[in-house]
């Protein structure tokens, strides 16, 4: 664990610097699917960012509370501090969703779509700061005897724990603990390789795949782990059951896109993609192609100049009017 980078004079707290280049790859990755594979409109690329940055200290927020309240619940008193990913995601996600529909209306009534063609970038982003804790020294792994093992060094919460239980000396390293910021990182980067493998086959499932995926692979590494996590006051750990309820949103999305269940709600949401079908998010690449042919229309001699600008400036005006529903 190295949390201070230093070049000459210049000091870099890594896990500040991995966190932030874990938003620029989501950011980024976001931009690519969006403007590249998708073709969406410049414009709604744009409305969906600000409404991820929006988004952004709703996740931290929530995963303040959820830390802190499981903590309270392990020390019986109000402990303050600390995150946990799970809670702020479990929070996050239905109010981004939400917020994609509201504010995005070039694409409203498929927000479930988009949202998932976020899941690639959130994985990725999560893989850095994941790396970030590693050099943090948090979200460490239990004492292991294996080749696996990392010790951190005098002061880090891994030593400072084990100085505590009475294993270690106050100032020596850490005992060899397992690397599970590690392998979470490798997990999620694995994720989102997989998913631009098979992109063409999961676009429109990803948010299953990472609520499945995920949830079981956290529950799975919660056993390695030998951080203070805090307590739901039974025999699962925070994650664990956080966990549990990520899977459980894997479950009910199936059943909606089966339309198993909220019946009214899948009907109501086709009904506004065929009232936003003009007006859809792959429009500015709709007018561009339809104004090309125009133009060789107007080089052949079969529309006039004056046909030619006529009708380029009504597929313009589209551009910049809403859906007659939506104004």
């Amino acid at each position: 664990m190295y949390p201070i980078l230093k070049i000459g004079a210049i000091q870099i707290p890594l896990f500040q610097a991995l966190t932030v280049l874990g938003l620029l790859a989501f950011t980024i990755t976001t931009i690519l699917i969006l403007e590249k594979k998708e073709k969406t409109q410049r414009k709604t690329v744009n409305r969906i960012l600000l409404v991820c940055a929006f988004s952004f200290p709703i996740l931290v927020g929530s995963a303040f509370v959820a830390n802190s309240l499981f903590h309270s619940i392990a020390e019986k008193k109000l402990v303050l501090g600390g995150i946990t990913w799970l809670g702020g995601v479990l929070v996050t996600f239905p109010i981004l969703l939400l917020l994609i529909h509201f504010f995005c209306p070039r694409i409203k009534g498929n927000a479930l779509f988009y949202f998932n063609l976020l899941i690639p970038a959130l994985a990725l982003g999560h893989a850095f700061g994941r790396i970030g804790c590693f050099f943090g020294g948090c979200c460490y792994g239990g004492i292991t005897d294996s080749v696996l093992g990392v010790r951190f060094p005098p002061h880090s919460p891994a030593a400072h724990q084990q100085v505590n239980e009475g294993l270690i000396v106050h100032g020596d390293w850490s005992l060899p603990v397992y690397p599970t910021q590690l392998f979470e990182a490798g997990f999620e980067l694995l994720l989102f390789i997989g998913m631009m493998l098979a992109y063409k086959k999961l676009r429109g499932h990803f948010l299953e795949t990472y609520c499945f995926a995920y949830g079981v692979f956290r529950f799975c590494i919660e056993f390695l782990r030998g951080d203070s996590r805090g307590s739901v006051g039974f025999f699962l750990s925070p994650s664990q059951l956080m966990s549990i309820i990520l899977i459980v949103y894997g479950v009910l999305l199936i059943l909606y896109h089966k339309r198993i269940i909220f019946k009214k709600l899948h009907d109501k949401m086709d009904v506004y993609q065929k009232e936003s079908k003009l007006y859809g998010a792959h429009l500015a690449h709709d007018v561009k192609s339809v104004v090309k042919k125009l133009r060789a229309l107007k080089e052949d001699g079969a529309l006039t100049e004056e046909e030619y600008e006529k009708a380029k400036t009504e597929l313009e005006k589209r551009l910049d009017s809403p859906p007659q529903n939506q104004q």
